[in-house]
């Protein structure tokens, strides 16, 4: 009896750790990105010369699902973040800005591996990122070799392409797809039902169709060919019904039909998914944006009335004429507070608004003023807002980088801002636009040598965010947002 009992001692000691060890390999094994992972692409696209092949093998992928299989998607999710913040953060040792460009692209925008991602700790897949983050990754007025064109095309039809053969097998959206295995995959959502993972499918397939420029407008000439548009159109007969039924059920669970705005009574999540927000512009927006797309790609029946309505129903409810911007959000909290966040700045991507409409331009003229007035737009643009707001963020992220969501500078935001100034400059000829989205451009090409990388998002002191839970990723793709606004600014000044 001595001996069972010494032995089902040393079983209660042995057999956490041998659980520990087992979900430390499990989350690097089923890292796409880790050096001995067991992910194997089901989609491929590759370029043979100057022609694209593709293989479609999504008809064997499994799709895990269940309280455990979610949990350690979680926990790995998590866990790399804490990898990261305390190994993992490759730099880049180039001395130009275009240097470290080159870096990124090399890094980030890999054919051979599964994912087009962020990078550092988001290993996982947020299927936002192809209509938010990376819209402009098929923008042929971007500079480049004619390999980098092809990357940037194979790699970007190919996390579509990943994201609809999961969903082609999913009742439910997620925010999130986390590899779990060989072919396997896992959809998890941080923190709520998606408003924008519908978005980002459907404008990258209408991006790689042609449908979508990748540009809020129109700059400089073509300097390559769109190769992707009989590839986009074959994902469209394969998966059309899946976006088709996920479209019904995500306009039918977000919109209310009497208000013609996002319902109050639900939380969402979108790019700003770590503050709790009730009908935020944002979403709004994008449920917008989605039916739109969801019309050109003959997944809804085409109705421009409902879109007239819509966009006017929200515009009357969420500008603040006295203040100057537009709401944040419907919750009581943010109505009482006129709450400013900068992602109103998606109206540029999603073509809501154009600053050189005059009917539309005072819009983008008072929220820069704003911007201005508040210093959201420095040392760096932009902050989502001049103040932490930190209790208005989940907990995980209040607790381990309480400034992510309020006061930090997020770079996506800030390009969209300098593209704005550009924009306004284009439209009202006034030269201050233009001297503000260079300066702005001076400084973060400085940043990005000295940081080895285009920093994912920066503290309010203008510096790399890092706290004990968290650092920045260094070498974040969103750099081809940075490239954009760059060849917008020099277009505009001739």
């Amino acid at each position: 009896m001595t001996v069972f009992r010494a032995l089902r001692s040393r079983a209660a000691v042995i057999a956490p750790a041998v659980a520990a060890l087992g979900s430390l390999v499990f989350t690097y094994v089923t890292n796409p990105f880790s050096r001995f992972t067991i992910v194997e692409q089901t989609y491929r696209a590759r370029f043979r010369g100057e022609v694209l092949r593709t293989v479609d093998e999504n008809d064997r992928l499994v799709i895990r699902t269940g309280p455990f299989w979610k949990a350690l998607s979680v926990y790995a999710t998590g866990l790399n973040v804490l990898a990261t913040r305390y190994w993992a953060s490759p730099r880049s040792h180039a001395e130009t800005v275009d240097g470290v460009i080159d870096d990124i692209h090399a890094l980030r925008f890999d054919p051979q591996r599964l994912l087009l991602i962020s990078g550092d700790h988001f290993t996982a897949l947020f299927v936002r990122n192809l209509g938010v983050f990376y819209y402009p990754m098929l923008d042929r007025s971007i500079p480049g070799n004619a390999q980098d064109w092809r990357d940037r095309q194979a790699v970007y039809l190919q996390t579509l392409a990943y994201a609809l053969g999961v969903f082609d097998k999913t009742d439910e959206l997620s925010t999130t797809i986390v590899a779990t295995g060989r072919r396997a995959a896992t959809c998890v959502n941080f923190y709520h039902y998606p408003s924008d993972t519908l978005f980002g499918m459907l404008y990258a397939l209408a991006s790689l169709a042609g449908v979508e420029p990748g540009r809020a407008a129109p700059y400089a000439q073509d300097v390559h060919e769109l190769e992707t548009r009989e590839a986009a159109t074959a994902l469209l007969e394969r998966y059309g019904d899946a976006l088709a039924r996920h479209f019904r059920t995500y306009r039918a669970r977000l919109l209310d039909d009497e208000t013609l705005l996002v319902r109050t009574d639900l939380r969402v999540s979108g790019a700003k998914d770590i503050t709790e927000r009730r009908s935020a512009f944002y979403d709004n927006v994008v449920l917008w944006k989605s039916a739109q797309l969801a019309m050109r790609l003959g997944l809804a029946e085409d109705d421009p009335e409902f879109l007239d309505v819509m966009k006017a129903t929200i515009l009357e409810r969420f500008w603040l004429e006295d203040e100057g911007h537009f709401l944040e959000d419907l919750s009581a909290e943010a109505v009482a507070g006129r709450y400013y966040s900068s992602d109103w700045l998606i109206v540029l991507a999603t073509g809501f608004l154009d600053p050189s409409d005059p009917a539309e331009r005072h819009y983008f003229t008072r929220c820069v003023d704003y911007v201005r007035t508040h210093g959201i737009a420095d040392p760096l643009p932009v902050k989502y807002q001049a103040e932490q707001r930190a209790h208005r963020q989940v907990p995980v992220v209040r607790l381990a980088v309480a400034s992510y969501g309020g006061d930090a500078i997020w770079s996506f935001w800030g390009m969209e801002y300098v593209k704005t100034l550009v924009l306004l400059h284009h439209a009202t000829g006034e030269g201050h636009y233009l001297e503000e989205a260079g300066r702005h451009l001076e400084a973060y090409g400085a940043s990005m040598v000295a940081n080895g990388g285009f920093p994912e998002v920066y503290g309010p002191d203008g510096q790399m965010l890092t706290t004990p839970f968290y650092r920045s990723i260094r070498q974040t793709g969103w750099v081809i947002g940075f490239e954009q606004a760059r060849e917008m600014y020099r277009a505009a000044r001739g």
